[in-house]
């Protein structure tokens, strides 16, 4: 039987002493600025970094570049009610509670991000854009300041003015999401223009493709396809700014920074347009980045090329900033995790919908509530605005 030498017994024995009380030491905890900026219906294929056009998004393909951790993620649903209840709450759609527009309010009774963040001693400034993220319905509780973003000087000029130490500041980008504005500026970043480009489409133009019974036409899709392309580097644009307002702070060493999407978005590539009508691999798959601060000493454990969940986005900003996420809620991004990423859409028309991505491999599943109402997508049409022909009785 092997014996090793006296001395490298005790030298293992003083390591291996040395490694439990490592263990048993808390984790490094960030003190300095957090800031989470989050892109409303934004596709990860639009992104250079991560296999988009190389022209349209600079700002954030640079940012992915330089990134601790950037790459391709799930998110929790197709739109935004379920989606930025589940990043703000780190819990799944159907824990959370908030799925459909009768259910939108986030529930009280779960400690958002801003409120883990502000008990842990941290100032806090929201700056949204939305609809769905006002504070009607829930998304101011724990902001000392929140704030309607417009056209985002106010949101660079709060990140500008950081002074250091414990700052949270969300910010909600509503571009690339319609209307789809034709932005002549950035005309340049396209690789090709289709003729007559329109100069606006709105929600109530992209409905009618909706209904998967309505054959999107080609050139009606490079049109859409196309100014959505321009909104999002409109996006990009704002991304920079704010990106450069943080630089001009003094304090972009020290700030942990992640930038993602609540959704994508849909040009027929699974029957139907926009967002919110299935959990399509375009709908789900958005662009995750990571930025850590410099010298901190925890890692992520985020596989590069693997798909992250970013209804861990919560969880790992609070872990960081030395919270503890409520029980039950989603691993960080600071634990090993390979269970994959779930996605929820509830009330369709009669049809509840489950997507489980892992790795390469994505699993639909649908539950079947009630037979399909035949009026159900002229009746979203009207509700939007529109005239049905013949109009719905």
């Amino acid at each position: 039987m092997f014996r090793k030498p006296r001395k490298i017994r005790l030298l293992a024995l003083v390591l291996g002493a040395f490694a439990l009380g490592c263990r048993g030491e808390p984790p490094p905890v960030h003190r300095g600025p957090i800031v989470l900026i989050t892109i409303d219906a934004l596709r990860a294929d639009a992104v250079g970094a991560l296999g988009g056009p190389p022209k349209l998004m600079p700002e954030l393909s640079a940012l992915a570049r330089q990134a601790d951790w950037a790459g391709r993620a799930i998110s929790p649903s197709s739109w935004t009610v379920p989606s930025m209840a589940a990043v703000f709450t780190g819990f799944q759609p159907w824990r959370a509670q908030s799925w459909s527009s009768d259910r939108a309010v986030l529930d009280e009774r779960f400690v958002t991000l801003p409120e883990a963040l502000k008990a842990a001693g941290y100032r806090t400034a929201g700056f949204r854009s939305n609809h769905w993220l006002q504070a009607r319905y829930g998304y101011a509780q724990g902001f000392d300041s929140f704030r309607y973003l417009r056209e985002g000087k106010r949101a660079e000029a709060h990140l500008a003015s950081l002074q250091g130490g414990p700052d949270f500041v969300w910010i909600h980008i509503l571009p690339p999401h319609a209307p789809y504005v034709r932005r002549e500026s950035l005309l340049e970043r396209l690789d090709e223009i289709p003729p007559d480009l329109p100069r606006q489409v709105r929600p109530i133009e992209l409905e009618p493709y909706y209904d998967p019974a309505v054959e999107l036409p080609p050139e009606k899709e490079r049109v859409f396809r196309t100014l959505y392309q321009l909104n999002a580097a409109w996006a990009d644009h704002l991304l920079g700014r704010l990106l450069a307002a943080l630089r001009k702070s003094g304090r972009w060493d020290e700030t942990l920074l992640v930038v993602t999407s609540d959704h994508g978005e849909e040009f027929g590539e699974h029957g139907q347009i926009a967002h919110g009508g299935n959990l399509g691999h375009v709908l789900v798959e958005v662009p995750l980045v990571v930025k850590l601060p410099a010298g901190f000493q925890r890692r992520l454990a985020l596989e590069p090329g693997r798909r992250a969940a970013n209804v861990r986005v919560a969880p790992t900003l609070i872990e960081a900033a030395g919270g503890k996420p409520e029980p039950g809620a989603a691993p960080s991004f600071f634990a090993p995790y390979d269970k994959g990423a779930l996605s929820e859409l509830y009330l369709g028309n009669g049809v509840n919908r489950f997507s489980l991505v892992s790795g390469d491999l994505q699993l639909l599943w649908e539950s079947r509530f009630a037979p399909p109402e035949p009026e159900y997508y002229r009746a979203r049409y009207e509700g939007l605005g529109g005239s049905p022909e013949p109009p719905l009785s």
